[in-house]
């Protein structure tokens, strides 16, 4: 993995909004990325399931990843999540990444939310590359 993408896996996982959740990148590379959410207790909604915004946050740091993996900082443009199922607490779900276009100002990505075998959540992020390199945030 070259350092950049080491650089980026540890500013997504440390501190922040990202740290508060325990999130994890568990693979990234080029147009890329798999991330974690632990699933625990902390993020059950009222009804006793994974709380709709902390599927969402999985699904835009993980769109957000594979969009900095080319080393460029992208932010959220626009993004629809399909909630499929209730994630329950206990086992973490996995965020899968598949890029549908990268472009000079824009990136689009399909999300994936698994927990186990279980599709949770189906999405769809476009990201809008802003005028800062990843070097340029140490």
């Amino acid at each position: 993995m070259s350092d950049a993408l080491v650089y980026l896996r540890n500013r997504q996982e440390n501190g922040g909004y990202n740290g508060l959740h325990g999130l994890r990148v568990v693979t990234v590379r080029e147009g890329y990325a798999e991330v974690l959410l632990p699933a625990d207790e902390r993020f059950l909604n009222p009804l006793g399931n994974v709380h709709g915004g902390a599927i969402y946050t999985l699904c835009d740091v993980a769109a957000g990843t594979a969009a900095a993996s080319r080393g460029r900082v992208g932010v959220t443009l626009s993004s629809n999540v399909n909630y499929l199922r209730p994630g329950h607490a206990g086992e973490p779900m996995t965020a899968v990444t598949k890029e549908v276009k990268h472009g000079r100002q824009t990136a689009v990505y399909e999300v994936e939310v698994r927990q186990g075998e279980r599709l949770i959540a189906a999405a769809a992020f476009t990201m809008y590359y802003v005028d800062r390199t990843l070097e340029s945030l140490s």
